[in-house]
């Protein structure tokens, strides 16, 4: 892995954490006042911090950043083929699923409820560590 990815791959796990917080933030702020469109932007920022972790993963394999959806499932899914880690991890279904509820249930639908949309977070939070476990092993070896 070149330098500049890899600083870009540090610089973006570094983002999907810090966007993470904020939907934690937003989300508790949201739960306390009832107000579901704060709820609603914290599984946005959900989803967000998932495809951006993803997209740190991308880079770190020498992949360029993912400019569609469409474009980074198929990059996840050429990644797990290459990497059994990504396979064995389940990124690819991971990060579907937070498409599914955090991102269309969640932020379209706007039907989940705070502790729903907690777990889910929590779900992204465990995403990024994996990922950034995943990128600790590349840079070793």
């Amino acid at each position: 892995m070149a330098g500049d990815e890899g600083l870009n791959a540090l610089n973006k796990l570094h983002e999907a954490r810090q966007i993470l917080a904020k939907a934690l933030q937003e989300l508790e702020e949201g739960a306390k006042g009832g107000d579901q469109l704060r709820v609603r932007d914290s599984c946005e920022k959900g989803w967000l911090a998932a495809v951006t972790a993803v997209d740190a993963l991308l880079i770190t394999h020498g992949y360029e950043e993912a400019k569609t959806h469409a474009d980074r499932r198929r990059k996840l899914g050429e990644l797990a083929e290459k990497v059994s880690e990504v396979s064995r991890l389940g990124l690819y279904d991971r990060i579907e699923a937070r498409r599914g509820v955090l991102h269309s249930d969640g932020f379209h639908g706007g039907i989940l409820t705070p502790g729903e949309a907690e777990e889910e977070l929590k779900k992204v939070e465990r995403l990024i560590e994996d990922i950034g476990g995943l990128h600790k092993v590349v840079n070793v070896t």
